[in-house]
């Protein structure tokens, strides 16, 4: 069909959306799972995502034969996501598939749930019953209004008071639960109910998923907010994603759409025209003395702003792989300083206005700089970065204090919490600034 002009359809197209998703799948390390056609699991990671093929390196051997159909299982952004795929070629240690032609949502819950920062210090105590079975304590990882999920420190035998060996044959799936309390969860009370076990999975640790008795709503009130404060409603559909552009295109299209410098004619000389005899004037009258005046100061040339003549394709790169975390209170001054941030390329912005949304982020890998401006409601410059020295110890990141002023007693104290900086406000968002920050990042 060639002689009517049309396109020859390529394997990829139509499938941006499946790509955006696995590219960042890829970025983020994420979790992912080969299931087959009986439903047999064989965790896996992500080795490349190209527009006509996935290459994943599997932990275990594979059941599929060449052409034979796979999903792809991961976990992305808080949801499940399932794509079919079929195996094109195996190799020891690495699998090739097709590129999925869709994606679909694979989410098992019902209501959302909200995740537990482990320095929060939300715990469980979990018991089959009072005299005998098991009993289990442990630290909550997250919690909806239908459950928890649970991460097992210590099994014990109720009635011998000994300690079990943890493993997937302590519990099974639909034991009943006597007793499931819950103590220092974030704004909630503490919460005594019964259950039964979900699920237990043993390949990492040990999580266990634990589902309320039906009935106790009017109880879970607490829980409910704290979830809707933290989590929003599950999607109904998966939700649009775009793919990153890579540098190179960038650099395609900033190359395409920038005007070329156009050659600089030389002007044409003009014509010789021979003068014409004059007659001979007068001689003009002597000219009156020149009065001096003083010379004025010659007007200073203002310097031109500086230019930063690095490569920016390499430092966009590094940058992307950096993330930043803005301790400071909601406002208009926060906004432009994450907009400044996020246009000038860096990965992840994120900001923090209270103690709690502070301990969710640096709870999570790829925070590589906090930047103080105000500290949070809580806590505030000093007083905070000296929290998170003690609660983060040698994994602390670069930390950059935003004083309006500085006197000696502020040098000791941030000498003495590690702080890499102190920043007097008010401070301009030029090349100084990025400068500074990408000193301290490691990628000036």
């Amino acid at each position: 069909m060639a002689m009517f002009g049309m396109k020859k359809t390529k394997p990829s197209e139509g499938s941006e959306l499946v790509l955006a998703y696995l590219e960042d799948a890829q970025r983020v390390r994420a979790t992912l799972l080969l299931v087959d056609h009986r439903g047999r699991e064989v965790p896996a990671t992500f080795v490349s995502v190209m527009d006509d093929k996935v290459i994943v390196a599997p932990q275990g051997a594979l059941t599929v034969d060449k052409g034979g159909e796979i999903n792809l299982l991961f976990i992305q952004e808080g949801l499940r996501f399932k794509a079919p795929t079929r195996l094109l070629e195996a190799k020891p240690g690495s699998a090739t598939l097709e590129v999925p032609s869709s994606i679909a949502l694979a989410e098992r819950r019902k209501k959302p749930r909200a995740r537990l920062n482990p320095r929060e210090g939300a715990t469980v105590t979990v018991l089959t019953g009072l005299f005998d079975g098991v009993g289990m304590n442990g630290t909550i990882e997250n919690i909806s209004e239908t459950g928890i999920c649970v991460r097992v420190d210590r099994a014990m035998d109720v009635k011998t008071q000994r300690k079990m060996h943890m493993g997937a044959n302590m519990l099974q799936v639909g034991q009943p639960l006597m007793l499931i309390k819950m103590v220092k969860l974030p704004k909630c009370p503490t919460l005594e109910l019964g259950g039964t076990v979900a699920w237990l999975d043993a390949s990492q640790g040990v999580l266990l998923g634990i589902a309320f008795e039906p009935g106790k709503e009017g109880m879970l009130g607490s829980v409910r907010s704290l979830v809707a404060s933290r989590a929003g409603a599950i999607p109904t559909s998966v939700p649009p994603k775009a793919r990153r552009q890579s540098e190179a295109n960038r650099e395609e299209e900033q190359e395409k759409y920038t005007p070329k410098p156009t050659a600089k004619k030389e002007p044409e000389p003009a014509p010789k025209v021979e003068p014409e005899p004059v007659a001979e004037a007068a001689p003009p009258p002597p000219e009156p003395p020149a009065v001096a005046v003083p010379a004025s100061a010659p007007e200073p040339i203002p310097e031109p702003p500086p230019v930063d003549d690095r490569s920016q394709a390499l430092l966009r790169v590094k940058k992307r792989a950096r993330g930043l975390l803005l301790a400071m209170p909601a406002g208009s001054e926060r906004d432009a300083l994450a907009t400044f941030l996020s246009s000038d390329g860096y990965g992840r912005v994120l900001c923090a206005a209270t103690l709690t949304e502070l301990l969710e982020h640096v709870g999570r890998p790829g925070i590589h700089l906090i930047l103080v401006d105000g500290g949070v409601a809580e806590l505030q410059s000093l007083a905070l970065a000296s929290f998170l020295r003690s609660s983060l110890d040698d994994a602390m990141p670069k930390v950059v204090l935003a004083e309006d002023s500085v006197d000696a007693e502020l040098v000791l104290g941030a000498q003495e919490v590690g702080v890499a900086q102190i920043l007097v406000k008010p401070y301009d968002l030029d090349l100084e600034f990025r400068r500074m920050l990408e000193g301290h990042l490691g990628i000036g």
